[in-house]
This record gives C-alpha cells, structure tokens and sequence, in this order.
C-alpha cells in the first residue's frame, strides 16, 4: 500500500502573509501548463503575481519554487501534482492538505482561494470536507469549481449514460463518492463558490465529459451550509470540457468573483 507523507503544521509561521494566496488545481491528466491560462488572465486582468509551483509526488511530497513574501501582491499558486492519473479522493485530499499546511508552515498562510478543474475539484471537495474547519490549516474564503464531476462520469460510476437533477437539486443516481459526500456534508465549511460548468449545446446536456447534473450536484451538496454559491453555464465549443480552461470569458468570470473590487486592465 502506498504510504502518503504528511506535513506537520507549527503553530507559528515566520513570515506571515495576511493577505489570501490564490491556489491553482489541474484535473486528470493534466500538467504545469493546464492552469497557465486562467493564470496570466487573473495577471493581465486583476494585476495577480504568479508567485510560486509547488509540486506533489505520489508520496505527498511538496516541493516549492519561486518566491512568495507577506508583500507578493495577489499572489498565485500553481499545484502541480505528479502523478497525474490519480483517481482516489483519498490521495488527492491529502497532496492538497501538504500543500495547504506547507503554504502555512512555509509562508505564513493564513487564507487562501482554491481555483480548480475537473478532478482538482474532487480534492477540494473532499479536502473541505475532512479539514475545511481545521483552525490550524489557512482558512479557504473562495472557491472556484470549473467542469467538476461530482456526481461521477457517465459511462464510469453511472449507468445508464444520463442522468439529471431532480426538483430539490438532488441527482437522481448517485455515485459512490457522492454517497460519501452526503454523509461528510455537514462539516462543510462556509465557502463562498463559483460553481462553472460547461454546456456544449448538442443534445448532450454535458461539456462533452461531465454531465451537467454531475458538475450542479455540488449545489445539493453545500447548499445551506456554504457562505454563497453560484452557478454560471458557459455554451456551445468553447465550453468543451478541456478548453473551458482556455475560455477567455470563465477567466473573466473567475477573475471577477475572486477580486470584484479591482478593475481590469485594458
């Protein structure tokens, strides 16, 4: 069985940073260049600094590089982790958590935002879940979901190929991972999300991936217990599951949920 390491979060940090540190999560399969796009559009639209890649092997091991100070103005993560077809929700939470308690013990964090496609949304999920009320760890204020599978993927955890949601918001077929959730749901903390999803308008009722009642699950799930969530549906090809990363307009969303009080560059 693969041992998963842990980072041990000191009370003290030395060089405290007040301000919230922006987070980046790629999804299965991807890589150092899969956020890069959401990343310059929050540099070129809210002034952000691309501060520090912290990668995560297998065994949970968190290496950081770049420079990140309590005087980084808006400053960026991006999480790479290095095994990229981890599946497990298990492993996933806790490379997040080495992470999270790294930005703590390392450089002071103490609050953070979480900006996540696909699986990346699947260790948020889970991370909040298990420790999203850890007073020890930074405090997550926002989070933006971008094409999650919360309620699986047809085809893999749901038969027959579609699903929907029903009048209360609740998937009618449940996966596995989602059982779990619903059992875990009132540890979550108060998040304000941005819950992202993408429609391709074929008839498919999916970004071509993720069902779209698979991605609108979360809101059954967090509803009454988040600080805020919102939903937002982007369409036709440019709302593919990969490319939603790519789409100027879901950075633009993101960007404006994440800091409203900025104004953009032209």
């Amino acid at each position: 069985m693969l041992v998963i390491s842990w980072v041990t979060v000191p009370q003290t940090a030395v060089h405290a940073t007040t301000q919230p540190v922006t987070v980046y999560l790629h999804g299965h399969n991807g890589n150092r260049h899969s956020m890069l796009a959401l990343m310059a559009a929050a540099k070129r639209q809210k002034q952000a600094t691309p501060a520090l890649v912290m990668t995560v092997s297998a065994a949970g091991q968190v290496t950081c590089y770049g420079q990140l100070t309590a005087h980084t103005p808006r400053p960026l993560v991006q999480v790479v982790f290095l095994d990229r077809h981890e599946l497990d929700y298990h492993r996933l939470r806790r490379w997040l958590y080495n992470v999270l308690a790294t930005l703590n013990s390392r450089y002071g964090v103490r609050q953070v935002n979480l900006v996540a496609h696909s699986l990346g949304n699947t260790a948020v999920l889970f991370y909040l879940l298990r420790w999203g009320n850890d007073a020890h760890l930074p405090q997550v204020a926002k989070w933006v979901s971008i094409a999650g599978n919360f309620d699986g993927i047809a085809g893999m955890h749901l038969q027959p190929q579609h699903n929907h949601l029903n009048a209360n918001g609740r998937p009618h077929l449940l996966a596995p991972a989602f059982r779990q959730a619903m059992l875990w749901r009132d540890r979550f903390p108060a998040v304000a999300i941005l819950n992202i999803y993408g429609n391709l308008a074929d008839g498919s009722a999916s970004d071509g991936r993720i069902l779209n009642a698979s991605s609108r699950a979360l809101g059954f799930l967090v509803a009454g217990r988040a600080a805020s969530y919102t939903e937002r549906r982007f369409s036709g090809p440019a709302a593919q599951h990969s490319r939603l990363r790519e789409n100027p307009q879901v950075a633009t969303a993101a960007n404006d949920f994440l800091w409203p009080a900025s104004v953009r560059s032209n």
